[in-house]
């Protein structure tokens, strides 16, 4: 990125209508589409930038300055912070750094790290997110095979040394672990295959299981969600009285300024397509509101509609 990218950067999206958080404020500290994955599913679009390296991708004291700012402005408008990106959180090098300078200014707001869970065989890592309140790590493979077929990863990573770090992070999580799922139609979704990701969530022994889908326009075309009913009856395969089936959002915040409205749909969908209703829910702005800003939008090419699932997602303009 060039100094002047580097200087207007924005670090904050949301609240995003999160079907896990509530209204999640997101922080993203990685450059687009920085990953160490690059999964059929991902809502973020194809990795451009497949790598396993952390770097110091920004300086922590300019992304704290933009949260202390966002929320002196709008106090109450978040019920958890939440280290997402269009790519891995992990690789940001001064994680520790900046989870524990926000741990520090603002002590009893939720910080959730969202991480695809590949970096965890590193110890380094593993140290950075003991300062979290909520870590969920992914596993949606219980094979090499399936991994390469589902979350193609960057080749220094192996599925055993993925394994090997969710279960050390285990030992040494302080906080809530949940252990996401994602199941691919056709993919991942056999009976066979889900006994034997349900064995290993079993030996990893999290807090919670989140077993989620495709639910949103993917990276990769052709690639299709579970049903519900599907869904549920996966559900019964895993371990009982701490797996749940993800649901969807029904929070609403503080109303944005609706100056600012086509400014906030632009950072929303930016890094995530989302329905009109999950705007709106999010912005605390009428959904009638937001479909007049996204239809100004679209005019001007900086977003667009897409149908999936028998759904309409608003995308940015270089999504279709």
């Amino acid at each position: 990125m060039s100094r002047r990218e580097i200087e207007s950067r924005s670090f904050l999206f949301g609240p995003v209508p999160s079907r896990r958080l509530g209204r999640s404020l997101g922080i993203d500290v990685i450059p687009a589409k920085t990953c160490s994955l690059d999964c059929l599913y991902c809502e973020s679009g194809p990795t451009t930038h497949l790598t396993i390296q952390r770097r110091a991708f920004f300086p922590p004291d300019r992304v704290l300055a933009e949260l202390e700012d966002f929320l002196r402005r709008r106090p109450g408008s978040v019920d958890a912070v939440t280290f997402s990106a269009a790519g891995e959180p992990t690789l940001y090098e001064p994680l520790g750094e900046l989870a524990h300078a926000i741990k520090k200014r603002f002590p009893d707001l939720p910080l959730v790290m969202l991480t695809n869970g590949t970096l965890l065989w590193d110890p380094a890592v593993r140290r950075d997110l003991l300062l979290f309140d909520r870590v969920v790590p992914s596993l949606d493979a219980a094979d090499e095979k399936t991994f390469a077929a589902v979350n193609r990863p960057h080749p220094r990573l192996g599925w055993e040394r993925v394994l090997e770090g969710l279960r050390a992070f285990r030992k040494d999580c302080r906080g809530q672990y949940h252990l996401e799922i994602v199941l691919v139609r056709g993919v991942n979704d056999s009976r066979e295959h889900l006994e034997a990701l349900a064995r290993l969530a079993e030996g990893i022994g999290p807090d919670r299981v989140e077993l989620n889908t495709v639910v949103r326009p993917p990276a990769h075309p052709g690639v299709r969600g579970l049903d519900s009913a599907a869904l549920e009856r996966a559900a019964t395969l895993f371990p009982a009285g701490c797996t749940e089936v993800i649901g969807s959002f029904a929070s609403s915040g503080p109303a944005a300024d609706p100056d600012d409205l086509p400014g906030r749909i632009v950072e929303l969908v930016r890094r995530r397509p989302c329905t009109v209703e999950e705007m709106a829910a999010s912005l605390g702005v009428p959904p009638g509101r937001v479909s007049e800003a996204v239809a100004g939008l679209e005019k001007t090419g900086r977003v667009v509609r897409r149908r999936f699932h028998e759904r309409e997602f608003v995308c940015t303009g270089d999504e279709s």
